[in-house]
């Protein structure tokens, strides 16, 4: 469990943030950003969303001003590193789909990474994607 420090806070400028988050009801009425406590969806580890990260991720990234985390940073890592290997995934099959429809290997992997994501990411599964593995796996 991280150590609760004194939150500081951060002075915010919502002529920063993205047009959208700019429309929102939390333009009129956001000054400041204060730490915010959550639990790692994933390890259900204490983690921080901190002032300045806040204040990075809405005026630099132009993120949704509604984002929360979900994920500490060591999850969050995995399921980047998990989402890289999808994206290999997907070029190797846009590239070799007919060679690749009677590897089980390649299949059995594939479908193995995605279930793993659903591990570290509680929206967007990608059922249609596990259907076709799974079908590929059970007539190759």
């Amino acid at each position: 469990m991280p150590k609760k420090s004194p939150s500081i806070a951060v002075s915010a400028d919502p002529s920063k943030w993205s047009e959208a988050s700019q429309r929102s009801v939390s333009a009129e009425w956001t000054s400041e950003y204060t730490d915010i406590l959550y639990s790692c969806w994933h390890c259900k580890a204490e983690s921080v969303f901190s002032a300045q990260d806040q204040k990075y991720t809405f005026e630099e990234k132009k993120a949704p001003i509604d984002q929360r985390r979900l994920l500490c940073q060591a999850c969050w890592a995995e399921s980047h590193r998990i989402a890289a290997r999808l994206k290999e995934f997907d070029t190797r099959w846009a590239e070799q789909k007919q060679s690749l429809r009677t590897d089980k290997e390649f299949a059995a992997g594939w479908l193995e990474t995605l279930e793993l994501q659903e591990r570290y990411v509680p929206y967007r599964h990608d059922v249609a994607r596990k259907n076709m593995l799974r079908k590929l796996l059970g007539d190759a």
